[in-house]
């Protein structure tokens, strides 16, 4: 191997000890030894639970029905940044701390503030905690009780979330530990048995490649696991370094193999859902909502007793989720305002927040939660890469601090070009390299990152 890539491997740990722990008899040294096989397996179905939020169970089903006979270069891209790119974000918190917020050790306060910010404020009363407001009113209640508004539901929703996360009740905890096996389980029974009794084949749609990889990537971001893993990531990595492995080398080992269970786990309920909704008998006009096809499927699979299971337990799941959001939120602001922001200020304002914005559906939330995450997420992504790849090597700041801040506004030049309807921004955004993959920030994030460190190096 050359001198030059030998370097590289050296200054980019991630990837080497990838490779060095995916080796068949590293991995049975591992597993053979009890304590690292209990730390592991604990870890990996933590960070499993942590990826696997209810709201996210609508996605799949509907990429499979619009995709078709191309679900599977679809699931490549939703892989990708569904799963593998959240992952990529909990080892990036690894290599600088436990926390998101360790970022200020190596940045300005200022700039990692309002990254975090940006970050909890989106992934909590924006998008992901109205929501699971919004999910569990159409799948638990709306079915059953038609006569319940959603006003009056959310109400007494987030309410609930309210009490649970001003009081940090451990109800919680015990809720989430015995409602996610019970989902997981039903789950991988509506799998098995709508795989077995599908009710058609595998449809041409008349979607190609590289249409159905983008369509598939783009709307891996709706599952928001990119920022569910720089928010909580710290809980995963102070778990592991609780149990006794605290240097770089093992929290690296440790995450890696707990990020492949959680994988594993991942992919087999989204890669099944998404089967299911290819295979499923719902017409895929452009009126069909998330929620129906997963509760037709439900329903169809596991008749209305099953349903109603799954219903249920999406309902908790929804709510613990909220819970915990609401909670991050509360405790984050308070710690980035040094107290002045108290924690039930915090609670307070993303409840109410989300309350407002659950009243919509499921349907308006993703719409308008798309453009937002065409902003965040390149955001995110880059700073992932960006630390991963050259964390080791350039210490520099600015490199990082300019690469991200082009990508933020490159990024919000093109979504407001999308909301307003631009066909000048529309065609420059789709003339860039890697557009047709809905990444055409990427090159010029590297290129204008790359230029920094050579012109702040030269100094």
């Amino acid at each position: 191997m050359p001198t030059n890539i030998q370097n590289f491997f050296q200054q980019t740990p991630f990837i080497h000890d990838f490779f060095v722990i995916l080796r068949p008899f590293y991995v049975l040294r591992i597993f053979m030894d009890k304590k690292k096989f209990l730390t592991l397996t604990t870890t990996g179905f933590a960070l499993f639970a942590m990826f696997f939020g209810a709201g996210n169970l609508v996605i799949p089903p509907y990429i499979g029905l619009k995709m078709g006979a191309a679900s599977g270069a679809a699931f490549v891209g939703f892989f990708l940044s569904g799963i593998f790119i959240p992952f990529l974000a909990v080892l990036m918190v690894s290599s600088v701390g436990t926390t998101f917020s360790d970022l200020g050790k190596r940045f300005p306060a200022p700039f990692v503030n309002s990254l975090v910010v940006l970050t909890i404020v989106v992934f909590g009363p924006i998008v992901c905690v109205p929501r699971s407001g919004s999910t569990t009113y159409e799948v638990a209640i709306e079915p059953f009780f038609p006569a319940v508004g959603k006003i009056t539901f959310g109400a007494i929703f987030f309410a609930i979330t309210l009490f649970l996360a001003l009081s940090r009740s451990k109800l919680v905890d015990i809720i989430g530990r015995w409602l996610t096996p019970i989902l997981f389980l039903s789950l991988i029974v509506l799998i098995v048995e709508g795989t077995m009794n599908a009710p058609k084949g595998l449809t041409d749609n008349g979607v190609g490649f590289r249409e159905a990889f983008t369509f598939g990537f783009s709307t891996g971001y709706l599952t928001l696991d990119v920022l569910s893993g720089v928010i909580f990531s710290g809980l995963i990595i102070s778990a592991i370094i609780q149990k006794g492995y605290s240097s770089e080398r093992q929290k690296r080992e440790i995450t890696i193999l707990s990020g492949i269970i959680a994988a594993g786990c991942l992919i087999f309920i989204y890669g099944g859902l998404l089967y299911l909704g290819a295979t499923s008998d719902v017409v895929a006009g452009e009126n069909v909502k998330y929620i129906d096809i997963l509760k037709h499927i439900a329903h169809n699979g596991l008749g209305s007793y099953g349903a109603v299971i799954i219903s249920v337990a999406v309902a908790f799941a929804c709510l613990t989720t909220a819970v915990a959001i609401v909670s991050a939120m509360g405790a984050i602001f308070e710690t980035l305002s040094h107290g002045r922001i108290p924690y039930r200020w915090g609670v307070w304002a993303c409840c109410i927040v989300s309350f407002v914005l659950s009243i919509q559906s499921v349907d308006e939330i993703i719409h308008y939660a798309g453009y937002i995450l065409d902003f965040v997420y390149p955001i995110t992504i880059a700073l992932t890469l960006f630390m991963l790849l050259f964390g080791k090597r350039v210490k520099a700041k600015a490199p990082y601090i300019i690469g991200v801040s082009f990508t933020a506004v490159f990024s919000a030049i093109f979504v407001i070009g999308n909301l307003v309807g631009s066909e000048t921004l529309k065609s420059v955004q789709m003339s860039l390299p890697l557009a047709q993959y809905h990444i055409e920030w990427l090159l010029p994030a590297f290129a204008v990152f790359g230029i920094t460190y050579l012109v702040t190096n030269d100094k």
